[in-house]
């Protein structure tokens, strides 16, 4: 009986499934944009050049992020002033996202509100510096 048991054992544990899912904050669903806030800097020797800072104020409903995520991964449609853009989405961990290619922090979320923004590294624009493009997103439902 025990030599069947412990190949028994083993068979069951090689052919246990993987839960590889990332557990998120739950923001699938339509989101309303209210703000974006872009900004560009450079950083040099832990110095920071700010190149530009635009506020962005977008009253009413009708700019959004609609996210279709399904165990992780998923689409999110952004109709953002009358242009109308499709991204990929893919859960990275509990606080960081990829829409496309661009990495996305969470900053703030609770069942009505949500603040997110983009991080986009650039070290060829400026030889021996690297400048950084983020984008803000303030959202409400």
């Amino acid at each position: 009986m025990k030599k069947l048991l412990v190949p028994a054992l083993l068979t069951l544990a090689a052919c246990k499934k993987e839960d590889a899912t990332v557990r998120q904050p739950d923001y699938d669903g339509k989101w309303y944009i209210h703000q974006t806030v872009d900004k560009v800097y450079t950083l040099e020797n832990g110095d920071t050049a700010y190149t530009r800072y635009d506020v962005n104020d977008y009253p009413g409903t009708a700019n959004y992020i609609d996210f279709r995520i399904n165990l992780g991964k998923g689409d999110a449609l952004m109709y953002l002033d009358s242009q109308l853009d499709s991204m990929s989405y893919e859960a990275v961990s509990r606080v960081y996202f990829r829409l496309d290619t661009t990495l996305c922090e969470v900053t703030h979320i609770t069942d009505s509100t949500f603040q997110f923004n983009t991080i986009i590294f650039d070290n060829t624009t400026i030889p021996d510096r690297v400048q950084v493009t983020q984008h803000f997103f303030v959202l409400s439902r």
